[in-house]
């Protein structure tokens, strides 16, 4: 008796079983690096924030914004500016991107829960933190002057 050439049912079975755990290891991979990705541009949008801040001072004789939207106006200014949007949806603005914490801690909570918003608190125009939220809590990088 001859055989036919080919592959039997169960060497199939096997080759989709295999694909089918890399393919799950790959998903939970590409989750893990997406999240990642989001934390770090939290952090890029913090650090640019930071920048605003000092640009901020340096306009008014060393004094740090009384509020958020006062850094926003120079951000706004600034040539990457137009781009400082909240990494998890891409929205804009105040309670979307960047926030005014109002009640100065240390260290300071962002005081939101919606991922990617920035949040700017200052100690009477002498002193500011600057902290991002990450997908499901703050971060514990804090900036300050």
């Amino acid at each position: 008796m001859r055989s036919s050439p080919g592959f039997t049912l169960i060497e199939l079975m096997i080759v989709v079983v295999v694909l089918g755990i890399l393919v799950a290891a790959g998903i939970v991979n590409s989750i893990a690096m997406r999240d990642r990705a989001h934390e770090a541009s939290v952090k890029s949008n913090m650090h640019t924030f930071q920048l605003a801040a000092e640009d901020y001072a340096t306009r008014y004789d060393g004094d740090y914004a009384a509020d958020a939207s006062d850094v926003a106006a120079v951000l706004a200014g600034m040539p990457a500016g137009s781009t400082f949007k909240n990494p998890y949806d891409q929205s804009t603005g105040s309670s979307n991107s960047w926030r005014d914490q109002g009640t100065w801690g240390a260290p300071m909570v962002s005081g939101t829960t919606r991922a990617g918003c920035v949040a700017y608190g200052d100690s009477v125009s002498a002193k500011y933190q600057i902290v991002g939220r990450a997908k499901t809590a703050d971060l514990t990088l804090i900036l300050r002057n």
